[in-house]
């Protein structure tokens, strides 16, 4: 288990400096206004793990507007061995648009690195509307359910767009002849990535479905979650070699659409997470708002109980404003099954009263960019 003892915050964002030392709470509740600054709070930590964290800020966005200092985040995480990890994050002050990550001192050329040493899933208000949204989010969603669970599909990700990128440019440039040879390296990497990607899916969600199932669903509904993917479904079906082969030429084929269109109309960058809400037989986008935001629940500590079976620890768990369209009922058996499940829960209100069911708890009020 991965449990943040310290915290603080330089120049990010509304917070000039904001130190907590001792926290040993496994529940810590942020309560303050609108603005004050509480998601400020949670988007900090979630840096503390693989990708441009819950709001997916660029660097140059989260630079405090009155401190001109380089942004930066650092924290004590204590494992379940009792053993002390500092770990930080901020801005590269020789490259200001770039993030610098150390751990004890030592500067991480990877940033999935990070995911070996905190694991961390987030829910946000702006998640509320996901069923809603386009596939995109959705798929960015799944994609970090994934690398919660393997820290390594981050750099998978990171390479495919990569070439994504590269190959759109060339296949957009109406200026020179393409350049096929160049085309044929890229769209190879895409077909590997591709094929990685799409297996470390297709296993999570394996394992997210039997945790799922196994859940106790008196208190949130139960639901079933399918990949919509031409890759995906390729490879329910054929070998990871053949599905290689097949994205490659599909790629080679749909050069002149790609660069007519501007984007990649085939692969695993246009997979789409589709949820049914069992009891009702229903898609999720055809739910209530409070069902809605009770399945995204569900789903968030079904994933916690199955990181918790693989490294013996849940992930540290950010709810940002969770008490909305939560009636008191099913927020105290939130509060229950959290309590349950372990680790550290990071939450933020408006109202100190809706935490009251909580026992164990380190309550922060936020007032006028402090913590106090």
């Amino acid at each position: 288990m991965s449990t943040i003892k310290s915290l603080t915050l330089t120049a990010f964002r509304n917070y000039q400096s904001a130190v907590m030392n001792n926290i040993d709470s496994p529940f810590v509740i942020l309560v303050g206004d609108n603005g004050a600054g509480k998601t400020n709070c949670l988007e900090a930590l979630s840096l503390l793990s693989p990708g441009r964290g819950l709001r997916g800020a660029r660097v140059l966005d989260i630079q405090s507007q009155t401190d001109k200092n380089p942004w930066a985040v650092s924290a004590q995480i204590r494992d379940n061995d009792g053993d002390i990890t500092r770990l930080g994050v901020g801005r590269d002050p020789q490259r200001p648009d770039k993030k610098i990550i150390r751990a004890d001192g030592t500067t991480l050329k990877n940033q999935n690195e990070l995911g070996d040493i905190l694991r961390t899933i987030w829910l946000t208000p702006q998640m509320d509307g996901l069923f809603m949204q386009g596939v995109s989010d959705r798929l960015r969603f799944f994609d970090r359910l994934v690398a919660t669970y393997d820290a390594a599909h981050v750099g998978r990700l990171t390479r495919y767009e990569k070439a994504t990128r590269q190959r759109l440019n060339i296949l957009r440039d109406d200026t020179q002849i393409p350049d096929t040879v160049w085309l044929s390296a890229l769209e190879n990497i895409m077909a590997e990535t591709s094929v990685a990607i799409a297996a470390g899916r297709v296993d999570m969600l394996g394992y997210l479905l039997e945790s799922i199932n196994s859940g106790d669903n008196a208190n949130f509904p139960q639901s079933k979650i399918t990949l919509k993917g031409d890759v995906e479904n390729a490879l329910n079906a054929q070998s990871a070699l053949y599905v290689e082969d097949m994205v490659r030429e599909k790629l080679q084929s749909m050069r002149n659409a790609d660069g007519q269109t501007g984007r990649t109309n085939f692969g695993v960058g246009r997979t789409d997470m589709q949820v049914t809400y069992l009891d009702k037989n229903a898609d999720a986008a055809q739910c209530s708002t409070g069902e809605q935001k009770a399945l995204l629940t569900s789903i968030i500590l079904a994933h916690a109980r199955m990181v918790a079976a693989r490294f013996g620890a849940p992930p540290l768990l950010l709810f940002d404003e969770v008490t909305a369209h939560f009636d008191a009922k099913r927020r105290d058996a939130l509060f229950e099954v959290l309590n349950d499940l372990g680790g550290q829960i990071w939450m933020s209100g408006q109202d100190e009263y809706a935490f009251e069911a909580i026992a164990n708890k380190r309550m922060l009020n936020v007032e006028n960019n402090q913590l106090l």
